[in-house]
């Protein structure tokens, strides 16, 4: 549907908005999967994947871009680029092989909410770069932000919305609405004080992730996201800039070939050193064998500040495309 294509797409604004729809239907179903328990069990081991992931994949893909001969600066982005996960590809997978529940499923779910987190940072500090803000300032108003953002959204969650869901749960109906209510009013909400809005809808389902009635909320939600995600693959694939990759062709084979085997060991050995096993280890390193829409998002903004070449988003547009 993109211009590459039979070009037939025109309303782009109103497939994004759709798109983001999706989103937050997404992350508002995986929100109600991770109840405090949950975060308790996963939340040591994942901090240790994400973080020793982006650590590992970043520098090795900063090593091979240098090799391949591409400047400093392009190396970092590229080897920035290739560290990130699709959050909405890999929880759709997981949600759709009802996958969320298992040991890696939530191991999954885990680092990838700290690569989100690690990724929000990287903007603000390539923002910081063009001077429309002090980095420090930026980052510590951010920190702030979702600490506050998140002890708010829990003690509503833990005092005010239990008492709320009892009265209104006798009609299926309205307990849908305001559900979806809640999660578009949040989602809006830290999105107009400068956090995404993947953050809010997360937070919203996390508030009701302890609620009886999660599992019917899951199951009243899910088809609008399954209608509103199709529109955030059409949105990506619309946006998508090809250009001249040809000259790239041997870099975009041996990217792909590291996104694809050389996450998965790195997160395979992680798993391995903190003694979890073999198989649980795989499963959760298949999960990050793609890159995500944020490096797409990245590579522009590079271009955009005049960092790197529109070269570089064609060559991560065709590693995505592989990969996805």
């Amino acid at each position: 549907m993109s211009p590459y294509g039979l070009n037939l797409v025109t309303s782009h604004d109103t497939i994004q908005a759709f798109s983001q729809l999706g989103i937050a239907f997404l992350l508002f179903i995986v929100g109600l999967s991770l109840s405090p328990r949950i975060i308790k069990t996963v939340g040591k081991i994942s901090i240790i994947t994400g973080v020793g992931q982006i650590l590992f994949t970043s520098s090795i893909g900063f090593g091979i871009a240098m090799l391949l001969g591409f400047s400093m600066i392009e190396a970092t982005y590229i080897g920035i680029a290739l560290t990130f996960s699709s959050t909405i590809v890999i929880m759709k997978l997981l949600s759709d092989k009802k996958d969320l529940e298992t040991l890696y499923g939530k191991i999954a779910m885990g680092f990838l909410i700290v690569q989100d987190i690690v990724a929000m940072f990287i903007l603000i500090f390539v923002t910081s770069l063009s001077g429309e803000g002090g980095l420090y300032s930026l980052i510590l108003q951010s920190i702030l932000k979702v600490a506050g953002s998140i002890s708010l959204v829990l003690l509503i969650g833990y005092y005010i919305l239990p008492g709320v869901l009892k009265k209104i749960a006798d009609n299926t109906e309205f307990l849908m609405l305001f559900c979806i209510s809640w999660c578009l009013a949040l989602s809006a909400i830290l999105h107009y004080i400068g956090l995404s809005l993947e953050i809010g809808a997360l937070l919203a389902g996390v508030s009701l992730s302890v609620s009886p009635y999660r599992h019917e909320i899951v199951a009243r939600i899910r088809p609008l996201r399954d209608f509103f995600i199709l529109m955030f693959f059409v949105f990506l694939g619309t946006q998508m800039e090809f250009g001249n990759f040809g000259a790239h062709w041997l870099a975009i084979l041996i990217f792909s070939a590291f996104v694809l085997i050389g996450n998965p060991l790195i997160v395979m050995m992680l798993m391995g050193y903190s003694r979890y096993t073999r198989r649980t280890g795989f499963l959760a390193g298949l999960t990050v064998a793609q890159i995500s829409e944020f490096s797409l998002i990245l590579i522009a903004l590079g271009i955009k500040m005049g960092h790197i070449s529109s070269d570089i988003l064609s060559l991560v547009t065709i590693v995505g495309l592989i990969t996805i």
